[in-house]
């Protein structure tokens, strides 16, 4: 009998001792492996820590200029309570020159040149341009910016008269606070200086010097658009807002454009001196008279603008030109950035609905 007979038929196998399980380590980085990956953390630290310190840069410039915003209406108020409590109330009420040369120096040089300027000594180090550019512009090119910013100046009337109907339809009408009007070619020429000329500078400097020059750093049409926003609340007013935003646009692109803000200045002026001719020849003619001639010097610089739009595509002078930059290793999204201003133009945006809610009348 053979041994498979004692195993039931199954051949025996040798005995064998379990084999201890060795525990199965990934391969050790060399030196220079690990080094490379210390550097990769410390460059992701790094590009983090750069998304997060433009995000602060954002949100503080926001902060900055929505207190100036604020200061602007603040200045307003204090200087009505000290006329009153002058006792000369009454005299600002009925006097033209009275009225218009407070409204220079309240309202333009006190609640803005002030305010706007302290906004620029907190945020200097972060300009990339000089707080007020004045790079030099050829004629033709300057005069063609001034037609195109005049004929959107036009679009803007009209977005805004839309704005007025479609309330209307709804069964409300929107006002606007009036001014004393001119009697006289001496209140003429001072309503020129208090309507077009002075805003023309200090509203330019505010917006497109201080506010622009503190956002331009974090891309040229954010900072457009985010400074129209802030001019548009800056009138606090719904009529003038929609008209605010849509000149503004226009304003900004320009003085990104040319490197200069004079262009602005004069659009913006030139723009403010129609209303103004317009009150001005209520005084020799009549009101419909009046408004027609104005209507008339605007189409006719619609007309213009359209030439000058042609004029500067022709001569590749319309588009910014594209400019080689080293691409940031992060993005910041640009809803992201508005965003960021929110915080600081909250108050601004409430004192605009409120302001607004004083002029809004059920038909």
């Amino acid at each position: 009998m053979n041994n498979n007979q004692f195993n039931g038929g199954y051949p025996q196998q040798p005995y064998q001792p379990p084999q201890p399980q060795y525990q199965q380590y990934p391969p050790q980085p060399t030196p220079q492996q690990m080094q490379m990956q210390q550097q990769q953390y410390m460059k992701q630290l790094q590009i983090n820590s750069a998304r997060s310190a433009e995000k602060s840069q954002i949100l503080t410039a926001g902060i900055a200029i929505g207190a100036a915003l604020i200061a602007n209406l603040v200045v307003q108020i204090f200087w009505v309570v000290v006329v009153q409590a002058l006792g000369l109330m009454d005299i600002y009420n009925t006097s033209f020159l009275f009225q218009h040369a407070f409204n220079i120096f309240v309202v333009d040089f006190c609640g803005l040149v002030i305010p706007f300027f302290i906004v620029y000594l907190l945020l200097r180090k972060r300009y990339v341009t000089p707080l007020v550019p004045t790079k030099k512009v050829g004629f033709l090119e300057g005069a063609a910016w001034v037609f195109l910013g005049l004929a959107v100046c036009f679009v803007g009337n009209l977005l805004t008269q839309g704005v007025i109907e479609l309330f209307k339809i709804a069964g409300y009408e929107l006002t606007q606070p009036e001014t004393l009007k001119p009697s006289n070619a001496i209140d003429c020429l001072v309503m020129l200086f208090s309507t077009a000329v002075a805003p023309a500078v200090c509203e330019e400097f505010a917006m497109r010097c201080s506010s622009l020059g503190a956002l331009r750093r974090h891309g040229k049409a954010f900072a457009v658009v985010a400074v129209s926003i802030m001019f548009g609340l800056m009138h606090a007013n719904v009529i003038q807002f929609v008209f605010a935003f849509t000149i503004a646009l226009i304003l900004g692109y320009v003085t990104i454009k040319t490197d200069s803000v004079v262009p602005a200045m004069f659009i913006h002026g030139l723009n403010n001196g129609l209303s103004v001719l317009q009150d001005s020849l209520k005084i020799i003619t009549s009101e419909n008279t009046a408004s027609t001639i104005a209507t008339v010097l605007m189409i006719g610089f619609f007309v213009l603008g359209i030439a000058a739009l042609i004029y500067l595509a022709a001569t590749h002078k319309l588009l910014p030109k594209k400019e080689v930059q080293q691409p940031k290793p992060y993005k910041i999204s640009f809803g992201t950035k508005i965003l960021l201003l929110a915080p600081g133009l909250f108050i601004p945006f409430v004192i605009l609905i409120a302001m607004t809610s004083q002029f809004v009348t059920k038909i």
